[in-house]
């Protein structure tokens, strides 16, 4: 029993053509590669991308034309202009390399004679005319024979509610079959397996393995046919990653995966999270290896010191990149010393399926070593690519002992006979399939010829002959169908025969899964309350200060996710400048601009001179130069032109306004980023005001900046959104007569807050709703900060966000909030009418 390739390779071997024995045959990857050139020469004049991506579609195409014995006597196409040219180019690179393909069935049964037993050819259901009656010559016969089928099953269809429903439907199926046959053989056919791997991977595993799950380790009872891109797999992505970081480096979604892997040695897995996480602060969007190095050397020496040594012991093997040509057999032995040097795969025991992937990756590099009697000269990224394109074109599946349950999206005939065969995905839009024509052959040649997917009705052939075959090869079938995906509903396949009604998924009833409810029962619950922590200790600073507060404004759980649990959120470096190194770029432009003026009266006078656009901008481009010297990469000149602008422009608009608060009455900046040891409802902590401003008269205002788009802030809330800036009035030196948020947004500088008396801050937005009189406000201020300090020391977390809150936290699956609570508005949204922005004294 042969595969057609391995029938065809023998069949060369044995050839009787003269002519054939003095050519060299092509091996797989070769003949890839002289397709992909053939490609990238035909699609010369059209200006595409990546040519070389649609070698696999023309070789096929190329095949179809051979076994249909297609021919267009029209004007080509565009499409079948470029098949004519790739096709042309690949015969001559053929002729110059002296060798053939073994796919040429013409070339390799030419001269060959009948057999003298006869062959049989099963599964080869859509053979074109011209190689049917090329075997038929050689005796062949072809399975199975209509006069001995068997008589086909009566199916059973049944509905689910989605796709994972399905999937959960079939796995439950599957197991009931073994639970009363444990000899059966199962065959589950997924018409978008390969879309839904992930959910049939998942559902199977849970169905057929979840009670071993929680006891022992139990054998698999299930495999998927086919494989999956070989470029997929956690190991092959981790020796390509350390490829290309030595070459041209990767971009740092790429870099942490690597960092994380199991499959490289450099240092301890400990190590590179650190390492990580200060590419993270440093906001490195991109590194190569030499970078790398340079970063670990720069991190803390207590942490990251033993990682720079071993990566600089590395350096001389893996940096320095030849930038001659050299041929692919070169550069495969490269690529292989490259691995070993970085410790790929890891220093931990490898699993079966992780040494048959190990492995199945080094006989690549030993196929890549034979691509040098093309005599092509490669670049390191050149030959890289062309490594990265060979793993994503095969499809590799682990070898696994015989199973019960094979998954499979093919939908040939099975052949061999099963114990039950169950079909999902069978909806109206999936089963007949649409027509899928070739592209590169004329349409109309395609339906003369009666090419499988060229019209729909071939497709509809197709189907009905596949259903006989299902019917054919098993005892039981089961047909299925998803009546809904997404906020789609769905139809049943015609074919299924099922009766009209009105379908709703809301209806089914969908399949538990048993993982779940085994964990469920087998779960230790501790007994505390679900919305308390620990106490805080009285004598331990408040963590993180004032945004403690303000995490326990938006929501309790948060605030003790964040600061007891350090579940916070990671960084995620980005080309140019992050919303960190935006907000601290700005803080000190406006700290270098205050600490000048030192009054008002320097303002006004600096106003008279004309020189506000000029301090604003020295002051911008000094913050700028000072954080580019701290930057672990370097910035493009024109983005760092563009930032120290837009600093300019903010700050000079917001000393504009200041103009107004001078007119008003003088004033002083006596605290400017300084910060303080503070008390609040017996509980230390450190905080660090803005500025504070002392008027004329003793009192004192409290400044803080915030870069973005404007918060609203209502005085009288319970939970106001800027609780900072009511800790701050309670801890500020000095009688307090105002507190404002200035936000210098990309577009506007906008002042939220509230005074003691009108004009004493201009350029809050007038009064809209009534207040309380000053010295009530402050007392409520103290209530409403020493009631938070009071529930965040208690260790109160209830699942409490305000409107808006959860769209921008990273905590829903965790906190697992309701979708009654979940509330996606905009939290930084202006609410009209209802805001309060001032609040004077009466």
């Amino acid at each position: 029993m042969l595969p057609w390739s391995a029938w065809l390779e023998r069949s060369a071997t044995h050839s009787p053509h003269s002519q054939l024995h003095r050519l060299r045959r092509l091996g797989a990857t070769e003949e890839w590669l002289l397709w992909r050139e053939a490609a990238a020469a035909a699609c010369t004049d059209f200006g595409l991308l990546a040519p070389e991506g649609l070698a696999d579609a023309l070789r096929r195409s190329v095949s179809r034309m051979r076994d249909w014995d297609l021919s267009w006597p029209g004007t080509p196409t565009p499409e079948s202009a470029v098949l004519q040219l790739a096709a042309r180019h690949f015969s001559d690179s053929c002729a110059r390399l002296g060798a053939y393909s073994v796919a040429d069935w013409p070339q390799v049964l030419q001269g060959s004679e009948a057999e003298s037993r006869p062959l049989l050819f099963a599964g080869f259901d859509e053979l074109g005319p011209r190689l049917r009656a090329r075997l038929e010559q050689l005796n062949a016969r072809f399975a199975p024979a209509k006069d001995i089928d068997p008589e086909p099953v009566r199916f059973q269809v049944q509905s689910a509610a989605d796709p994972a429903d399905e999937l959960q439907s079939a796995a439950r199926w599957c197991r009931e079959q073994l639970e009363r046959n444990p000899a059966a053989r199962l065959l589950v056919v997924d018409t978008r397996l390969r879309l839904r791997r992930a959910q049939a991977v998942q559902a199977f595993e849970h169905v057929l393995h979840g009670g071993a799950l929680l006891d022992r380790v139990s054998e698999a009872l299930f495999a998927i046919e086919g494989g999956q891109p070989f470029v997929d797999f956690e190991i092959v992505r981790a020796a390509i990653a350390v490829l290309k970081l030595c070459g041209r480096g990767l971009d740092f979604p790429e870099l942490s995966s690597l960092l994380r892997s199991p499959y490289i040695g450099c240092g301890t897995l400990e190590q590179r999270a650190l390492l990580e996480l200060e590419l993270r602060e440093r906001n490195v969007a991109h590194a190569d290896f030499a970078r790398l190095c340079e970063l670990a050397r720069q991190g803390p020496s207590g942490s990251l010191g033993p990682l720079a040594d071993v990566l600089g012991q590395l350096a001389p093997a893996l940096s320095g990149i030849s930038k001659n040509l050299d041929h692919a057999a070169g550069w495969a032995r490269e690529f292989a010393s490259r691995l070993e040097a970085t410790g790929w795969p890891g220093d931990g025991a490898l699993g079966s399926d992780e040494q048959q992937q190990c492995e199945r990756f080094r006989d690549l590099l030993g196929e890549m070593s034979t691509l040098g009697a093309t005599g092509k000269r490669w670049s390191y990224t050149q030959a890289l690519e062309l490594l990265r394109a060979m793993a994503a074109r095969i499809a590799f599946e682990a070898a696994t002992p015989d199973v019960p349950v094979t998954l499979t999206e093919s939908l040939d005939d099975p052949l061999v006979t099963y114990d039950g065969i169950w079909v999902a995905g069978l909806s109206a839009d999936q089963w007949p399939a649409p027509a899928r024509a070739d592209p590169f052959i004329p349409i109309v040649a395609q339906r003369e010829a009666g090419l499988p997917g060229a019209s729909a009705e071939a497709q509809l052939q197709r189907a009905r002959h596949a259903l006989t075959a299902w019917q054919r090869c098993a005892t039981q079938l089961v047909l299925s169908w998803p009546e809904g995906e997404g906020d789609v509903s769905l139809q049943p396949s015609p074919l299924l025969a099922v009766p009209a009604r009105a379908h709703r998924a809301s209806e089914i009833r969908r399949s538990t899964d048993p993982l779940l409810l085994a964990l469920q029962r087998s779960a230790v619950r501790e007994p505390r309350a679900p919305d308390r922590a620990l106490p805080w200790t009285a004598t331990q600073r408040l963590a993180g200060g004032i945004r403690a507060l303000q995490l326990q404004v938006l929501c309790p759980f948060k605030a003790v996710a964040e600061h007891r649990l350090r579940a916070t959120a990671l960084s995620e470096p980005s080309p140019g400048l992050d919303r960190r190194e935006r907000g601290s770029v700005l803080h000190r432009a406006l700290e270098l601009v205050y600490r000048q003026l030192k009054d008002s009266q320097g303002l006004t006078q600096r106003a008279a001179d004309g020189q506000l656009e000029q301090l604003a901008a020295e002051a911008g481009a000094q913050a700028m130069q000072e954080l580019l010297a701290r930057r672990a990469e370097r910035l493009p000149a024109a983005l760092a032109s563009n930032e120290s602008a837009r600093l300019a422009r903010l700050v000079g608009t917001l000393l504009r306004q200041e103009l107004e608060r001078a007119a008003a009455g003088e004033f002083a900046f006596v605290q400017i980023e300084e910060s303080q040891e503070r008390e609040i409802a017996g509980l230390p902590l450190r905080i660090r005001m803005d500025r504070l401003d002392r008027l004329a008269d003793g009192r004192v205002v409290v400044i803080d900046y915030k870069s973005g788009r404007t918060e609203t802030f209502r005085p009288l809330d319970e939970r106001p959104r800027q609780v900072q800036l009511l800790a701050y009035a309670m801890l500020a030196a000095g009688e307090v007569a105002g507190v404002a948020a200035v936000h210098l947004g990309s577009g506007e500088v906008a002042w939220r807050g509230a005074a003691a008396e009108p004009g004493l801050l201009p350029k809050l937005p007038k009064r809209t709703m009534p207040t309380a009189p000053w010295p009530e406000l402050m007392g409520r201020w103290r209530q409403v900060v020493e009631t938070l300090v009071r529930d965040f020391a208690a260790g109160v977390s209830t699942v409490d966000p305000l409107p808006g809150a959860c769209r921008v936290c990273q905590l829903p699956a965790f906190c697992r909030v309701t979708p009654g609570r979940l509330d996606l508005g905009d939290p930084d949204a202006e609410e009209g009418d209802e805001e309060s922005e001032a609040v004077h004294g009466r």
